[in-house]
């Protein structure tokens, strides 16, 4: 007989058990994603599956490997709790209090882990009364080296015993796009601190990459070893959080299935050291995701903000700057992918900025712009033109921008190729910069630094900072 692997063997006992069985994502306090919404299980092989939501229905029949799955069609956005009924033969079980929203899941590293607790806006966030309407996921920590049926973990409601625990991240995300839909917002939080996108996605996602020659047999000889050296040291966890797809394997691929509208993103610093190569690195991670739910969803990426003071130049190369690029790039290339910029925020001396509200909000400001299509603008001003007149460079936004402190953060490139400030005039979408030392400068660049100086944003009310942006691709 076949050798059946641990969860082969785990599906055969619930089947054969006759049980019923659902991901623990279908528990109390759930939010369903509004239109439709997949249910989805294990239950008797060939058995009818009745799953009841108020007044709408939907059955399924069990295989013969006892799943199941269904969909609830029409489900309007509500936050009257109803219980979500699913019924096999004798049993049944019933998750209590489920509303109907927007769903969206929330990933990444430590960035997307910070609590609001930990934020500035702590004591205004956790003082707001109970809030029905936003409810947040959040999966345990708990990667695995193979994929795995379900996560641990449990809903919870906003409020002041609650909210200080959530996700700086994804909670303020939901609280701007629930006050300007007039809609629950539920959040499913899968995160950890000090991990690479690699670990998130799954085992083969680099198979038609080019670039990625030999990567997923360092990746496998990575966890050969680390099995190996379990043998010797039983202290050694086979499974860690940063292992090559091992956080996909037990965070992200039990959820497979799940409705939602979306995905926000904050994650890079670990993959710092590759920033080219991030382009293909999250970008093949995002379309895994995509094939995976069999549908490209909005993947909004938070550009990560500044860090990292040293003394002033007028650009850095590699590093930060760089992999904001490659965000830049996913975000233009890769289907479904968004990004907001946050290039004026961040702290010279701590990875972990604390002013999280404005990353929520921006992120909120992408999604109802080109998601929900409830705003005019969202993203942050792009440079769409770019040419040499004279001795000086005009840059042309996409929209009207406004320069602050003194419009630093430009530079231009000399012909000994030499970096030096420039000086900068907005004239609605149109910037012009120079310097006065430097003839037909070959090049120029803003914002192109660990922790640069800033100073464009949008002349409209929402006040977006523009991303960096250099003219030397």
């Amino acid at each position: 007989m076949p050798r059946l692997t641990p969860l082969l063997l785990l599906v055969s006992a619930l089947v054969q058990a006759g049980d019923l069985k659902l991901s623990s994502i279908f528990s109390d306090h759930a939010v369903l994603q509004a239109g439709e919404a997949n249910v989805y299980g294990k239950a008797q092989p060939g058995s009818t599956v009745e799953v009841v939501y108020g007044d709408v229905k939907a059955t399924a029949t069990a295989g013969a490997n006892g799943i199941f799955k269904t969909t609830l069609t029409g489900l309007k956005p509500t936050e009257a709790g109803k219980d979500l009924v699913i019924k096999s033969g004798a049993e049944s079980h019933i998750a209590k209090d489920v509303i109907v929203g927007e769903v969206w899941v929330g990933s990444g590293q430590s960035n997307m882990d910070w609590t609001v607790g930990a934020s500035f806006t702590a004591k205004e966030s956790v003082a707001k009364p109970r809030d029905n309407g936003i409810r947040v996921f959040f999966v345990q920590r708990i990667p695995a080296t193979a994929p795995v049926e379900d996560v641990k973990g449990s809903w919870k409601i906003a409020g002041p015993d609650t909210v200080a625990g959530f996700s700086a991240a994804a909670y303020y995300f939901a609280s701007t796009v629930r006050a300007e839909l007039k809609q629950p917002v539920g959040m499913i939080v899968t995160s950890i601190g000090g991990t690479r996108a690699e670990a998130w996605g799954p085992r083969g996602m680099y198979d038609a990459q080019p670039d990625a020659k030999g990567w997923q047999e360092k990746e496998d000889a990575a966890v050969a070893a680390r099995a190996a050296k379990a043998k010797a040291d039983p202290k050694t966890q086979t499974a860690w959080s940063n292992g090559p797809h091992m956080n996909w394997n037990g965070m992200v691929h039990p959820l497979i299935g799940y409705s939602f509208k979306g995905a926000i993103w904050y994650q890079g610093e670990s993959n710092a050291g590759q920033a080219v190569a991030y382009k293909w690195i999250l970008g093949d991670m995002i379309k895994a995701w995509h094939k995976a739910w069999g549908r490209e969803f909005p993947f909004i990426i938070v550009q990560l903000p500044r860090f990292m003071a040293k003394k002033p130049v007028a650009v850095e190369d590699g590093g930060w700057p760089v992999i904001r690029e490659s965000m830049e790039w996913i975000a233009d290339n890769v289907p479904g992918a968004m990004m907001s910029v946050n290039i004026d925020l961040g702290d010279e001396k701590d990875i972990h900025p604390k002013d999280k509200f404005q990353v929520g909000d921006r992120l909120a400001a992408v999604a109802l712009q080109r998601v929900y299509k409830s705003r005019p603008d969202g993203e942050a001003p792009r440079v769409v033109k770019s040419a040499l007149q004279g001795d000086a460079w005009v840059l042309t936004y996409d929209r009207a921008v406004v320069l602050k402190g003194e419009g630093k953060g430009y530079a231009v490139q000399g012909a000994d190729g030499k970096w030096a400030y420039a000086t900068a005039k907005a004239d609605g979408a149109k910037v012009t910069l120079s310097a006065a030392d430097v003839k037909a400068p070959k090049a120029a660049r803003y914002a192109w630094a660990n922790f640069p100086e800033v100073s464009v944003y949008s002349a409209g009310s929402d006040s977006l900072p523009a991303g960096p942006w250099r003219s030397d691709k």
